[in-house]
């Protein structure tokens, strides 16, 4: 993989595919500057086959700002605390049938608060075959449609 950003949309108004790029490598000042921009001009950025540890995680979330920690400790990474992870296995190696919950309907709870997030950054380690894409809608393209005052 190489360190040269490239971008490949993936539908008509969602989603775009960032080529090129480790995330788990750290990245250079004009790399990091244009994924920021990517980001700004595209609602979902796809990075695949990105094996990252939680503070690879960390530190690429970091360098878009503050991180907000999840309100419950408990589902904070112990290490980097930045990180949280949803899992449908008890430390037990049970199933937690209220983490197949989570796990498979993510959403975010900061979206009403006034000092919105600048973005969410989501890894997946092990996607099921059935459900596994994510629901991302987007208010853009009603946005755009809108006439200003």
């Amino acid at each position: 993989m190489t360190s040269t950003l490239q971008l490949r949309p993936l539908g008509e108004t969602l989603g775009t595919e960032a080529l090129g790029i480790d995330l788990s490598r750290p990245l250079d000042e004009a790399t990091f500057d244009g994924i920021a921009h990517a980001f700004a001009e595209h609602p979902v950025l796809v990075f695949r086959n990105q094996n990252l540890g939680a503070a690879e995680l960390a530190s690429f979330g970091r360098r878009f700002g503050t991180p907000r920690k999840h309100a419950l400790v408990k589902y904070r990474h112990a290490e980097h605390p930045d990180v949280s992870w949803l899992t449908n296995v008890e430390e037990g190696g049970k199933v937690d049938w209220y983490g197949v919950k989570r796990a498979t309907e993510w959403h975010t709870d900061s979206t009403y608060e006034d000092n919105l997030p600048l973005l969410a950054i989501l890894h997946a380690k092990e996607v099921p075959r059935k459900r596994a894409a994510p629901c991302l809608p987007t208010w853009v393209p009603p946005m755009r449609r809108c006439r200003r005052p």
